[in-house]
């Protein structure tokens, strides 16, 4: 977890105003938080930091890509990640929050650590299916999928449910 302090931002000794921190991020970023989803993984990170006396809005911008298994193939494929997010940041007793927009930090605090934020914005933009274009996936993998394929035409259909059909027309 040492590597993530490198995601610490001490905010107390920044003046009021537009900061800004970049980073990049890996596979050992990922590591750390113990995420083995990605063969490879590669981000820059912008954050533009604005601090409020009351308050703190920070905008993560990030482009990069991770490295896969197709969903649908099992070879590697590359899908590109990009977004953009906010968080903002405000001082409290009562820390207990509803809205994932806004953090409350206790009254005292004086430092941010970015890290959790910056791996939870890349997950949210992470697709669900991850595949190659279509034509793309490995052809030999493709011809037994369709191999294997049930052919609804040669299934035998219950005859009971067979008179059901008649009822769409």
């Amino acid at each position: 977890m040492k590597a993530l302090n490198d995601y610490t931002i001490q905010f107390v000794s920044l003046a009021q105003g537009t900061h800004h921190f970049e980073y990049e991020v890996n596979n050992t970023f990922f590591e750390e938080l113990d995420c083995n989803d990605f063969i490879n993984a590669s981000f820059h990170v912008d954050i533009e930091f604005i601090k409020q006396s009351t308050m703190m809005l920070l905008n993560f911008s990030f482009t990069g890509k991770i490295v896969v298994p197709c969903d649908r193939c099992l070879e590697d494929v590359s899908i590109p990640v990009a977004g953009l997010e906010k968080l903002i940041v405000k001082f409290g007793n009562n820390t207990l929050n509803d809205n994932d927009d806004i953090l409350i930090l206790h009254e005292g605090e004086y430092e941010l650590n970015v890290a959790h934020y910056i791996y939870e914005f890349i997950e949210l933009h992470i697709p669900h299916r991850k595949t190659h274009k279509e034509g793309d996936c490995d052809a030999e993998t493709i011809k037994k999928l369709n191999e294997l394929k049930i052919n609804k035409s040669s299934e035998d259909i219950d005859p009971r449910w067979s008179a059901l059909k008649n009822f769409n027309n």
